[in-house]
């Protein structure tokens, strides 16, 4: 064989070296088509539909191109592929889409970054969600983004470059994509991007993130939310300040009452009032219930969610903090309890209570198996515990949860704390009738509410039941016992609010009344003992104070603050404050600038500081050590 020489003609018909432009031009175009591609199929599936898409900033858009760009630049520089790049990122957005397309579909929330940490949720709970058009799309994408990878990977290991980068431009596009990427995502913290944003009506609207996806779109609302995790303190933080907020030095609890009271928390799942509807029913779902409230301290706590949630109503309760501090949409048992935290249960344990949480569903959820122990919980009975309960649907039912109660209170050689949550009325409400429902609707619906509100009326029916049950046998106790009965969010019936809205509950728009009525929550606070009847119409995380008096304990330190707040602004939500005065404030009040003293804006900027103390910080606010570690929350 010979070789061929290598002569002048050759070298001289030489391939030229291609140029970038016109392949990054390539690039743009895709960006922009993807995008737009990605916003259509969003208002095609979604309950909004195509009349939301005149919502979105022109320029938010925009940026979300440069977004996507971007990101294919990186792709491409580390793969030397364009079209492997560009099916990545198609892939990727056909998938992320497609998630966001059905959490719209079942409870009208967007796509949030932290929702990826919680994967062991989402599949837990898929059983019993009916599939649609979001869950195919979501398998479609998920299938989609495994063979963009596998192809990927093959085209970079045999294939050869159709657009290759020289070193130079590969470097270059590496460079600028990161740094565009990092500015956009900072861009608060980038000299003049802040006011240019503002100019052109660019702003990350945290604070509601159903209007912040409604104006920037998907692409910019995911990526402005990475740094959405952290917590700020709302002014400058220092031992002196968290003092001076406290209004007091931390103090060591007060000492246990000479006749200790045992306290139950009975969180009901979706516990809620149908009849506030309007729509006939033949019986009434909760008549012992009704009746309680009657005549012991009882009204409305203002949830922090609504249709799920259910950590960050547990996590107002039990610290006193308020979810509404940290970024909309996350959830503090997940990012930020990390550390021992001082809340109710690490209180009456170091009392001497004997503190245990009872939930029949897995461990793992919420984390509730990292967090109880941090929060002060001794023993924690989870589904595991109830291997042989029955059940009412696919959940365990109230009256096997009832068991485990009066099982713990057996023993009275400890006082005893525990916070029981229930499953039974958790949805969905959308499964077929089974002809043994106790409760039918009268009135006229559709056939889809009709189902809904059966179903859930049903439910309650068991709860109510069960309650009366353990309230019977607490009244038969010789030890004086405290039961805190709540809901944690009003139930999810139907897309889009359809329940709602069908029997006139909703009516837009959103009004700040309208707001606090779709978060009222039923609460109770039963005894068998005599205490004082109060009406209650607070925030979850003010409760605590009063569960700490009606069990004789005086509230010290940052619990005697939430006394003073409960006086002032009572009701603190993400896209709620209520004065005690019943005027709504505007929402800017939680960051003004030096407010006056006493103010209402006052006492916000002193919640926003100690939450951020007792969650993130040094623990100024807590108590030194008096019982050992235990005090400040932990061994």
């Amino acid at each position: 064989m010979t070789r061929r020489p290598h002569s002048p003609e050759a070298l001289f018909f030489a391939k030229k070296p291609q140029s970038v432009f016109w392949p990054c031009v390539a690039v743009i175009l895709s960006a922009a088509g993807l995008v737009a591609a990605t916003e259509l199929a969003i208002a095609a599936f979604s309950p909004a539909g195509f009349q939301g898409l005149h919502e979105r900033n022109p320029w938010s858009m925009a940026i979300s191109v440069g977004v996507i760009t971007a990101v294919a630049g990186l792709l491409w520089t580390a793969t030397n592929r364009l079209g492997v790049a560009l099916a990545l990122v198609a892939a990727g957005l056909l998938f992320t889409s497609s998630l966001h397309i059905r959490k719209l579909q079942l409870i009208g929330r967007p796509l949030l970054p932290w929702d990826f940490l919680e994967w062991r949720q989402v599949t837990s709970l898929a059983p019993t969600l009916l599939p649609g058009a979001g869950t195919f799309l979501a398998i479609l994408a998920g299938l989609l983004v495994l063979a963009a990878l596998v192809a990927g990977v093959r085209a970079v290991r045999r294939g050869r470059p159709r657009f290759p980068l020289p070193g130079l431009a590969r470097a270059g596009l590496a460079v600028a994509s990161l740094v565009y990427l990092l500015a956009i995502t900072f861009y608060a913290h980038v000299p003049l991007l802040p006011k240019a944003f503002m100019r052109f009506g660019v702003m990350h609207q945290v604070w509601d993130q159903r209007s912040n996806f409604q104006v920037n779109g998907l692409p910019l609302m995911l990526l402005w939310n990475w740094e959405g995790l952290r917590l700020e303190s709302g002014g400058a933080y220092s031992a002196d300040g968290v003092r001076t907020a406290l209004g007091r030095d931390a103090e060591p609890p007060a000492a246990t009452p000479p006749e200790p009271v045992d306290v139950i928390i009975y969180m009901a799942e979706s516990l809620w009032d149908p009849t506030q509807l309007g729509v006939p029913l033949s019986t009434d779902p909760l008549p012992f219930l009704r009746g309680l409230m009657t005549t012991h301290s009882s009204g409305h706590l203002i949830s922090p969610t609504f249709g799920g949630g259910t950590a960050n109503a547990e996590f107002e309760l039990l610290t006193g903090m308020s979810a509404s501090f940290a970024p909309d949409g996350s959830f503090p048992y997940q990012h930020y309890v990390m550390k021992p935290v001082e809340a109710l249960p690490s209180l009456f344990r170091d009392a001497g209570y004997h503190t245990a949480a009872i939930h029949p569903f897995h461990a793992w959820y919420w984390s509730r198996d990292v967090v109880y122990p941090l929060l002060g919980f001794e023993e924690f009975q989870s589904l595991t515990d109830f291997a042989d309960a029955k059940l009412e649907g696919p959940w365990v039912s109230d009256e096997a949860l009832v068991d485990h109660i009066l099982a713990q209170l057996s023993d009275e050689r400890r006082s005893r704390f525990i916070m029981a949550i229930t499953m039974s009325t958790h949805g969905p409400y959308s499964l077929p009738l089974t002809g043994k429902e106790e409760v039918r609707v009268v009135g006229k619906l559709s056939p889809d509410n009709t189902l809904l509100l059966t179903n859930y009326a049903h439910k309650l029916r068991q709860t109510d039941r069960a309650l009366e049950r353990l309230v019977r046998a607490l009244e038969a106790r010789p030890r004086k016992t405290l039961l805190v009965v709540f809901g944690d969010h009003l139930p999810m019936l139907g897309p889009n609010y359809s329940l709602y809205r069908e029997t006139g509950f909703l009516k837009e728009p959103w009004t700040d009344a309208q707001r606090e009525r779709m978060a009222e929550v039923p609460v109770l606070l039963w005894s068998n003992f005599t205490l004082p009847k109060q009406d209650v119409h607070l925030s979850m995380g003010q409760l605590a104070p009063r569960i700490l008096e009606a069990a004789g304990m005086k509230p010290h330190g940052f619990f005697a603050f939430l006394e003073g707040l409960s006086r002032a602004v009572p009701v603190v939500r993400g896209d709620l404050l209520k004065s005690a005065a019943g005027e709504y404030l505007p929402l800017t009040e939680r960051d003004a600038e030096s407010p006056a003293p006493g103010s209402s804006a006052e006492w916000l900027r002193r919640y926003r500081l100690l939450t951020y103390d007792r969650l993130v910080g040094e623990r100024f606010s807590v108590a030194p050590a008096a019982h050992g570690e235990h005090v400040a929350g932990g061994k």
